[in-house]
Order: C-alpha cells, then structure tokens, then sequence
C-alpha cells in the first residue's frame, strides 16, 4: 500500500516538472517579455546566460568611440589599438603636477571630474569609462602605460567591476580573459559589435528553483554569491602583479582606491572587500578604502547615509570630495 502511494506521489511530481517546464519553454519560445527577465534565472555577477538574455544596451554618446580592444573609450584619450611590444623608457624626473587615472564610472562622474576641475596645480589625463569592468580597466592602462611615465597613477573600481571580467557580453560585446596552461589570454578581440547574441537554451524550472534558492542563501543579494570565487581572484591577482610590475619600471607610483555600493554601509560587506584590502596590505599598495572614509565621516559628523549617494547609486559630491581629501593626502606624502 505505502508502496503505491509513493509511486502515484512520484508520479505525479514528475508530472508537475514536466508541465511547468513545457510551460516555460513555451514562454520563451513566443518571446513573453514579462518571463525573460535575467534575474529571474541567473546571477549578474555568475552567469554569462544572464547577459545574453539582458536587453539593455548601453547609450554611446558623440564623445565615445569604437576599440577593437576595450569596445570603447573616449574621443578624448589616445589609446593605441595594440600593444607596444617594446617600450621605451622614458628616464624623466618625476612629473609630480601630473596624474592619469584609469577606472570605470565612479573615476568617470560628473561629481569627482568637477572636483578635480577645481584642482588647477595638476593637469588629470581621464581614461576611465562607464561600464568599464576591471579587465577592461586594466587593458587601458596596459595600451597606455607608456604614454605616462614618471607620474602618479590613479585607479578607481566598484568592487564588483572584477565581476565584469569573467563575461565576453554584457551590454555590449568585450574582449575576455582565459585561463588556459596555467596562465591567462586575451580572447575575442578584436571586438566584433555585430557579432549576434547567443540564444539562451536551458531547464527554465531547474534555474528557477536554484537562482531562488541561492539568492535566499545569501540573503537575497546576488553579490554575496562566491560563485567562481576562485577565478576571480586569479584574475585581480594577474591583472594587479602586471599593472605594479610595470609601474616600477615605467616610474609610476600608483593608488587604488576601491567603492562600495550603498549596501555595504549597511549590512555587512561581501568576499571582495576583506579579500582587496587584505591583498593591497600584504603587497603593499596604496589604498584608499572609501568604505572605511564614509563610515569614519558617518560616525563623527551629523550626516545621514542618503548624503553619501546620488540618484544614479553613485557617490555624491559630498561623499566623492570625502574621498578625495583623502587621495590628496596621500598623494602629497608619496
């Protein structure tokens, strides 16, 4: 008897799959756009499936051009479209009015551009660009190095622009980094904007239920997944050896400063914070945490956590001069 009932219970859960299953296959075969929602099925910062169904594309402006490398940059900046095999040193002394920095939209903000406008003693060369992941970031700052010798080098990343990395598509198509033999290669480059998104073919149901349960493991935060963990920090490892490496020898003294979204001034921080901290420490690197400057600002001054943040998430002029004073600091010990 016991045994019938599980059987008929087992029958009918197969069942159930297999409806909803057909069900979703049929919604996404018919194009049901209130269905294909990426967050639904996958995680942003894990899944490149995620980015093939996203639909958003990013908006470039007049002032932003094609690289067969970075995808893009700005009209603004020279950036060779290869990499110079054989650099020549420049055996200047060291260019202490002069700073470039490399990053993506929170070194590219409006609010710290105007800030450094008022800055009339150094003349600021801006390779940062919207959307930038840190590969990209990195790969501006190889094309470039030489054009920047004996000089400071700022480099400025949300934390989760390391995520970036491990995508060839995002809002648009970029070159990815491989690991393969123990080491790591550029692929698709030169980068093909035509290039047609793949389609996305998998067990609707299944990652449903297992992008639901993850996000409910983590609080329902998808950037407390340690999903290739890993990976990524063979990748910020590879890129932060090659960028020092080459800063000693092209005499450049180089300051990372890292961001943190508004979240993380309210519940604990993800692997990525302790994990950069702990590396800049160790390897001695200077550091600006922004984490810890708000926090210090917050707990000393009658401010509020909304003053620290903009309309866009981004930092506000008031959070983003914080920062700065900070960078100014430094700078001006080195």
């Amino acid at each position: 008897m016991l045994g019938i009932i599980v059987k008929k219970i087992w029958k009918n859960f197969i069942v159930y799959i297999l409806t909803f299953e057909i069900l979703f296959q049929l919604l996404f075969f018919f194009n049901f756009d209130f269905i294909k929602q990426p967050i639904l099925f996958y995680n942003g910062y894990c899944d490149q499936k995620y980015w093939n169904l996203y639909d958003k594309k990013t908006n470039i402006g007049d002032d932003i051009s094609y690289h067969p490398i970075l995808t893009y940059k700005k009209n603004e900046t020279n950036v060779p479209e290869n990499f110079l095999k054989n650099i020549k040193i420049n055996k200047k002394k060291f260019d202490k009015n002069k700073i470039s920095l490399y990053g993506s939209s929170y070194i590219n903000h409006d609010n710290l551009k105007s800030i450094l406008e008022n800055n009339k003693d150094i003349e600021f060369t801006n390779y940062a660009l919207d959307s930038y992941g840190l590969d990209q970031i990195y790969l501006s700052y190889k094309l470039t190095a030489h054009l920047n010798q004996n000089r400071t080098i700022l480099f400025g990343f949300l934390l989760e622009d390391l995520d970036r990395s491990l995508f060839h598509l995002r809002d648009y198509q970029k070159a990815k980094f491989i690991f393969r033999d123990n080491n790591f290669y550029l692929n698709n480059v030169p980068v093909n904007l035509n290039l047609k998104t793949d389609k996305v073919y998998d067990f609707y149901l299944y990652r449903f239920l297992k992008n639901f349960y993850d996000l409910l493991i983590n609080d329902f935060d998808p950037r407390y997944s340690e999903c290739h963990i890993s990976h990524k920090k063979k990748l910020f490892d590879y890129f932060l050896k090659n960028i020092v490496e080459d800063a000693e020898k092209l005499n450049q003294k180089i300051i990372f400063i890292t961001f943190n979204s508004k979240e993380d001034l309210i519940k604990d921080t993800n692997w990525r914070y302790k994990y950069m901290r702990n590396y800049f420490a160790k390897n001695n690197i200077e550091h600006i945490d922004s984490l810890k400057i708000m926090k210090k600002n917050l707990s000393e001054k009658d401010e509020k956590l909304e003053d620290y943040f903009g309309y866009d998430n981004h930092n506000s002029m008031k959070s983003f001069q914080y920062i700065y004073n900070e960078f100014i600091k430094l700078y001006k010990a080195m």
